[in-house]
């Protein structure tokens, strides 16, 4: 078994660029590439990948467990010149802020586990997808409820990397292609309670995008800025 069966953290992030500074920010972001991978690899980061909606990033990163801890060092820290093209989020607790809020994760297919590699050898993704959307403040419960159920119900269902963040009104959607799907497993629930037409019961949930095609009406792609994994 590889180091990269059950070792693994999976984070997701949410950084704001200041208004009107898109096009800057972009321009280092491709002037810091190299840089940038460099100091991930350093950090024990096996894979990020960045993707952006208007001004809004964000970032998903499976790093090793013991490794030098990005989660301490940040994403953007390195680099002064992306720092001050990032807004910082306030803190609750009286500390400096930050230039990344950590996401919470509300639903994912699959986690790194001891049975299978989190990560085979083989497997290389064609496409990172990184999707947005917006749910309506009053069903928020509702939404994290039923995916939380169908998580536990049906894991490993349809996409080992497939992952769920959320922070407000944002949930934000990871996912590699070609799916993955490992043999089955045992859930934490005994339960069969997952609604069987799952679309239909998702639709209420949704603050649909009016400025999308009608194909990203739910659910919009975003652009991918970096991607930066271990194949490099």
């Amino acid at each position: 078994m590889n180091n990269m069966s059950n070792d693994i953290e999976r984070i997701i992030w949410i950084s704001a660029i200041k208004p009107g500074m898109e096009e800057a920010f972009l321009t280092e972001l491709a002037g810091a590439d190299a840089s940038l991978k460099a100091r991930l690899k350093q950090c024990g980061v096996e894979t990020c990948s960045v993707f952006r909606e208007g001004r809004y990033l964000f970032t998903y990163l499976e790093q090793l467990l013991g490794s030098a801890a990005i989660e301490r060092a940040r994403l953007w820290a390195a680099d002064e010149k992306l720092l001050s093209l990032l807004e910082t989020w306030p803190s609750i607790d009286g500390a400096k802020g930050t230039y990344e809020l950590r996401m919470n994760d509300i639903f994912h297919d699959d986690l790194p586990q001891s049975d299978v590699p989190w990560r085979h050898p083989d497997y290389r993704p064609t496409q990172r997808v990184g999707s947005l959307s917006r749910l309506k403040p009053n069903q928020y419960a509702s939404y994290v409820f039923l995916h939380y159920q169908l998580q536990e119900e049906k894991p490993r269902l349809f996409n080992k990397y497939y992952i769920i963040g959320s922070l407000g009104e944002y949930i934000f959607s990871y996912q590699e292609l070609p799916a993955i799907v490992e043999a089955p497993r045992k859930g934490l629930l005994s339960t069969k309670e997952t609604p069987p037409d799952w679309g239909v019961a998702m639709e209420p949930h949704f603050e649909p995008w009016t400025d999308k095609p009608e194909a990203e009406r739910l659910w919009c792609v975003m652009e991918e800025l970096f991607y930066m994994g271990r194949e490099e």
